[in-house]
């Protein structure tokens, strides 16, 4: 049953739905604003999900800008409640983590290995995000485990958290990666300064660090010294 005031996509002709077009053509047929309005399944007042999923990429610009919203972007915007937008957050999610199983028990035998497991997981961030890619023997990638988010020009990186989560989870090597949603992946300073700190706790319990990198959209860099 639709919410009072809203309009279902079951209220458009039979050859309009998005869900039986998905049926009867499949995924790759649909366009961007039909998938969105079935992950919507509902409009809002007199308007109709395909309307309202139209209304939310054209407000963002894109997918990839809509996949890089927060909860709180989306609540309260073109009649999303919280259901809606909890929704639309949670698929782009899967989406990204869906894109970095590929990845996984590849072998890590240098940066571009790092750069390659996280750039689906850090796509469309508006935040700076760090993950740490946790190594078995043989450097061969068992876990990437996120660690923590900050402010658009800013991320805490505290090198005993990440020490601490490798041996948590049986790690013997390690990597570490955080997104510059600025689109500049030069190092910081402080990513530099925290870089070394992270390699001299990591020679203190015998763990072996692979990398820090620095990713953008289209671009990487080291931030630990050669």
């Amino acid at each position: 049953m639709a919410e009072s005031g809203t309009t279902r996509i079951a209220d458009l002709p039979g050859s309009e739905r998005p869900r039986e077009r998905l049926a009867r053509l499949g995924p790759g047929s649909l366009s961007d604003q039909e998938l969105l309005a079935i992950i919507l399944r509902t409009g809002g007042r007199k308007i109709h999900a395909v309307d309202l999923a139209e209304s939310l990429l054209h407000r963002h610009g894109s997918v990839r800008d809509l996949a890089g919203a927060e909860l709180d972007d989306l609540l309260g915007m073109n009649d999303l409640g919280p259901a809606k937008a909890s929704a639309v957050v949670a698929a782009f999610e899967l989406g990204r983590r869906s894109g970095g199983l590929s990845a996984k028990r590849m072998v890590i035998r240098g940066p571009d290995d790092i750069a390659l497991a996280v750039g689906p997981l850090l796509a469309g961030r508006a935040q700076e995000e760090v993950l740490v890619l946790i190594c078995g023997s043989g450097n061969r990638l068992r876990q990437v485990v996120p660690m923590t988010r900050g402010a658009p020009d800013r991320c805490l990186l505290v090198p005993r958290d990440v020490i601490s989560t490798v041996l948590r989870h049986g790690g013997t090597a390690f990597a570490v990666a955080h997104n510059h949603p600025s689109g500049d992946c030069t190092p910081s300073p402080e990513d530099k300064m925290v870089t070394g700190r992270i390699e001299q706790a990591a020679r203190t319990v015998g763990l072996n660090f692979l990398d820090h990198l620095v990713v953008t959209e289209t671009a990487w860099a080291s931030a630990k010294e050669i």
